[in-house]
Formats: C-alpha cells, structure tokens, sequence
C-alpha cells in the first residue's frame, strides 16, 4: 500500500447527506420546541431571522478573536443566545440533535466505506477524519452510520474554531500524530476544502466527484486553491454515488 495514513473528509464523502435549513416545517417545529421544553413563545419567522443573525455575528466575533479567514464557531453558542435562558448540557445536545435531524432530507452512508476502511486497514494503515462540522451534530451521525469507531482520531472544525481550508487544520492534525506527507493522503468531495487543505499540507489528494460537477470546474479550482501548483498528485473520481469503491484501486 503507497500510503500509510488516510485522512477523510466527511459529508459528501463518507456520508450522503442532504439539510434544508430553509424548510418552514422545520423553523415552526422548533418554536413549539422552545415552548414545550423552555416555555419561550415566539414566531417561526423571528426564529428563523434571529438564527441567521446571531450565526453571522458570532462567525465575525470569532474571526476577529482568532484571526483565521475560515473561522467555525460552536452552534452552541447560537442557540445558547436564542433561548437566553440557562440550558444544561444535556438539555442543549437534545436541542441539537432535534433541529439536525428535524432538518435532515436525505442521511446515508456511501457505498463501499466500510470495504474501504477494512482494506486500509488490513495493509496497516491508519484513518483519520478531518470534518468541517459541528460537534453536537456529527458524533451522533457518525454513531447512526456505525463509523464512530474507524477512525484512529477525529478532528472536527468546531472544536478547533477554524474550518478547512484553514491550514492550521489540517496542520494540527498532522503535528498531532506526526504524520509524514508523502506517506499520507486526503480523500474529499470538496476542492477548496478538502484539496487546498492537501495542497497546503503537501499530502496528496483524492477528489470524489459525488456532487457530479464538470470536469472544467474541478480543474479551474484546483488552479485557485494552489493544489495544481503545489506538487501534490490530485485524482479526480467522477463516479457519483459509487465514487469510493474506487479509492483503493
């Protein structure tokens, strides 16, 4: 086996995943969730209107506080601020868990992912997750999906406030576990994200197609995120659904 360490990324990778965050159905579920467990009266619009708000302020708050251009706040912190009343841990968590899974359309490990993690692990290499996500969100789908425990570590964004493609990311990772790049490899669907992180890293890349974009558009991306540039070998998958079936061939 070329590599030795796997770093993957999550959604629209590992997991078909579709939110609508849009939906009113889901804006006036949770008004009746603020009134049936906190006692709050409000509106579905206000809810909705607040929620943005607040979610922009606390990226800008946090931005200006850490200084990164991909800053990724705790969502904590919004609804923390929308309820304005105290909320324990627990009580929070099923807060979370009710809005994602109230805002969930589509929710489906990819084909192939456990034949993936099975072969890498059979030729002795390790797998590790690199997640733009929230924490009180992903545990829970990673759980669902039975993938909680594949991984030799996990890092995700909102436990570091900075998201991909912040190099200090994946670069934490990387210090962590003392991984060499040119024996490490990123796998993910999103070319700025997930190749100018590997781009950044100088590990090379694995691209999924699974949003089935034109070829053109990856390659005119890959041009802007540096990782045309940067020396690292990028493969392109363009296989839609099927795509990770294809990783370790």
């Amino acid at each position: 086996m070329h590599y030795k360490n796997y770093i993957f990324d999550l959604y629209g990778t590992l997991i078909d995943i579709h939110t609508d965050e849009k939906d009113p159905e889901l804006w006036k579920f949770m008004v009746d969730y603020f009134d049936t467990h906190f006692g709050i009266k409000t509106t579905a619009r206000k809810l909705k209107s607040d929620y943005k708000k607040i979610c922009a302020e606390e990226v800008d708050n946090l931005a200006k506080r850490n200084g990164s251009a991909h800053p990724e706040i705790k969502i904590e912190w919004v609804w923390e601020r929308l309820l304005g009343v105290p909320c324990s841990e627990a009580e929070m968590l099923d807060l979370c868990t009710a809005f994602r899974e109230k805002s969930r359309v589509k929710f489906q490990l990819y084909p192939g992912v456990m034949d993936v993690f099975d072969k890498i692990r059979t030729g002795g290499g390790k797998i590790y997750l690199l997640s733009n996500a929230q924490r009180l969100f992903t545990e829970r789908e990673l759980e669902l999906t039975g993938i909680l425990d594949a991984f030799d570590d996990i890092f995700i964004s909102s436990d570091m406030g900075i998201k991909k493609p912040d190099p200090n990311f994946i670069d934490s990772l990387m210090k962590k576990h003392s991984l060499v790049p040119s024996e490490s490899l990123m796998i993910g669907n999103e070319v700025f994200a997930d190749m100018g992180s590997a781009a950044a890293a100088g590990v090379d890349g694995i691209y999924l197609n699974t949003y089935n974009h034109r070829l053109s558009e990856i390659k005119k991306h890959l041009r802007k995120c540096g990782a045309t540039e940067s020396g690292i070998e990028v493969t392109i998958i363009d296989e839609g659904n099927e795509c990770m079936k294809y990783v370790m061939e």
